[in-house]
């Protein structure tokens, strides 16, 4: 059964992040930097304490994109992120993903959608621009 989709519509997800995800995530990607890792190395930067990795916050954006909107049987072809405030081990974030516009190949359709992240105090911790490749044997779109 093929998904409905028109401009417009929006999905979120919410994570609560925690000092295991860091550990997790540091293993999977090899990036250990201690400004994540370390209690110790992160006193000394500029946010006092260890800081979720920016691009395990922005996987929440390519997370709704891939099993909400459009969703399952999509292509992340392009993200663009900004990461504009830190998250924290506690912190929950609340991932929204729009779908601004489609465009209609022979095969597939290329979507935009912007995400954003914010905390649970309503701040903005990342935004994105994305564009994803929507196989139209899954998907139509409707005005």
């Amino acid at each position: 059964m093929k998904r409905t989709l028109r401009v417009g519509d929006s999905a979120e997800l919410t994570k609560r992040f925690t000092s295991e995800d860091i550990e997790r995530f540091a293993v999977l990607t090899m990036d250990d930097n201690g400004i994540h890792t370390s209690e110790e190395l992160a006193a000394q930067g500029i946010f006092r304490r260890p800081v979720i990795h920016g691009v395990f916050v922005g996987s929440l954006i390519s997370s709704v994109m891939g099993t909400q909107l459009p969703g399952h049987g999509t292509i992340l072809q392009e993200m663009d992120c900004k990461y504009t405030n830190p998250v924290y081990p506690g912190d929950e974030v609340t991932a929204r993903v729009e779908l601004v516009s489609i465009d209609e190949q022979e095969k597939y359709y290329t979507a935009a959608l912007e995400g954003i992240c914010t905390n649970q105090d309503g701040i903005v911790v990342a935004e994105a621009k994305c564009r994803q490749l929507l196989l139209k044997r899954f998907f139509e779109v409707v005005e």
